[in-house]
Parts: structure tokens; sequence; C-alpha cells
């Protein structure tokens, strides 16, 4: 290699360098193919993990939305019974003549045991799972 080459080189890996500062300050874009087979192997190698952070990135926000609507699921099937059984303690509270003992405790058992579902279904949900094993794609080189 002759001074002149290494030169070359040196500034072809410079400006890779300056155009993958520009993409991590960013956050977007993707490397450009440098002439040579090298710097363009480096720079296609660069883009391949560059997608693969883009993909991981949607993957993680499709989780953190499905979280979400499972936190919201899970709050509206909590309150319900409780917001239930609370009015129905309440007015037997008011009206302890009027109150059907054997109904009240027969809607309220009730209540309890949907609660004790949801409650079961959010442990079930919140057991660890085993990791997906990585497609052969990924695996393969």
């Amino acid at each position: 290699m002759t001074i002149e080459s290494a030169r070359t080189q040196v500034a072809v890996l410079d400006a890779m360098s300056a155009e993958l500062e520009l993409i991590n300050i960013t956050g977007a874009g993707r490397m450009t193919e440098a002439p040579g087979a090298a710097p363009s192997r480096l720079a296609r190698a660069i883009n391949s993990a560059l997608d693969r952070a883009d993909e991981a990135e949607e993957r993680s926000g499709a989780v953190l939305d499905e979280q979400r609507r499972l936190r919201a699921d899970a709050m509206h099937c909590l309150r319900t019974p409780v917001a239930a059984v609370r009015a129905e303690l309440e007015e037997a509270r008011l009206h302890p003549g009027d109150t059907d003992l054997e109904g009240l405790l027969s809607r309220t058992l009730c209540a309890v045991d949907r609660l004790q579902g949801v409650i079961e279904e959010l442990r079930l949900l919140a057991e660890p799972r085993p990791p997906e094993q990585p497609s052969a794609g990924l695996m393969a080189g």
C-alpha cells in the first residue's frame, strides 16, 4: 500500500466516521457506500445494524403501546366490580331495613369472584415467558 492509498483510505474512514456521527446525532439516515470493497462492506454492515436497531425500536414501541392498553383494560376490569360492591354496601348502610342481606351477599361474592378472575389473569400475564428463538436469518452470517 502506498502512502497515497493509505491517506485515501484514512480519508474514506474519516468521512464514514463523520457520516455515522451525524446519523447518531439526528437518529436518521443510512451510510452511503464508500469507494473500495472494505469500506463498502463496512457501510453495508453499519446500515444492517441501523436497520436492526430501527426494527427493535419499532417493536419496543409496539410493546409499550400494548402495555398501556393492558393497563387501561386491567384498571377498568378492577374498578367496575369494586364500584359495584361499594355502591351495594353504601346502599345497605343507608337503608339497612330495606336490604336483602342474602341478595347483597350473593352479588358481593359474585363481584369478588370477578375480581379474583381479573387478578389471576394479571398474574398469568406477569409470569416470565421463555425468550423467543431468533430466526434463522439472524443466525446466518
